[in-house]
């Protein structure tokens, strides 16, 4: 019996046409090779929370043409990579009106996932996060999975997982957590049928 389901943010909650990082590099007139440089690169740090995104990014930001403050840039960025899918919103709102419990699984750092979870409002649909910032490893990890399971104290066969990362999944599956690859809505609405979950 599934009592919990773990959702991937980007991708799935959150919709995005194209990074945030093309979009600023072609609005500044710049190589995106120079911001893509930053996030294949220093970024990483901060996503499994080993530096502070506010601190490693400042040297960064006059090479990118950027003449306001950090928080400015941050703002411009998470907001620019806000906008929820509404309907997997409404499936969320009506699975937390069941016995399941819901939970983010995500790679993110420090300062977008609490964006996400206060301003964007995602409190509301969920009842925790599971964060590779505040976990130390990434969601291709069997740790990361261990580290889930063990805080929801459940066997693998009770939990589910959506995320649109096809590696993600792999993995998940390995511990035997009831993993899917999400492309569409329809990936979950099926999953869930599947599972005999009303929503």
């Amino acid at each position: 019996m599934i009592k919990a389901i773990l959702f991937d943010i980007d991708g799935i909650i959150i919709r995005r046409d194209r990074y945030f990082s093309d979009k600023f590099a072609e609005s500044k007139g710049i190589p995106i090779e120079k911001v893509t440089e930053f996030f294949k690169g220093e970024f990483k740090n901060a996503s499994f929370g080993r530096a502070d995104l506010k601190d490693i990014i400042v040297p960064w930001l006059p090479k990118w043409g950027w003449d306001g403050t950090v928080d400015e840039f941050l703002d411009k960025w998470f907001k620019d990579e806000s906008t929820t899918d509404p309907s997997v919103l409404s499936i969320l709102d009506r699975l937390r009106k069941s016995h399941l419990e819901l939970y983010i699984a995500t790679r993110q750092e420090l300062h977008r996932k609490n964006y996400l979870w206060e301003n964007v409002g995602l409190k509301n649909y969920f009842d925790g996060v599971f964060c590779t910032c505040d976990i130390g490893v990434d969601k291709d990890t069997l740790e990361f999975f261990e580290y889930c399971l063990k805080e929801l104290s459940l066997d693998p066969e009770e939990v589910m997982f959506f995320d649109d990362s096809e590696g993600n999944v792999r993995c998940a599956r390995k511990l035997g957590i009831n993993a899917y690859y999400y492309e569409q809505v329809e990936d979950l609405t099926d999953a869930l049928e599947f599972h005999d979950i009303d929503y």
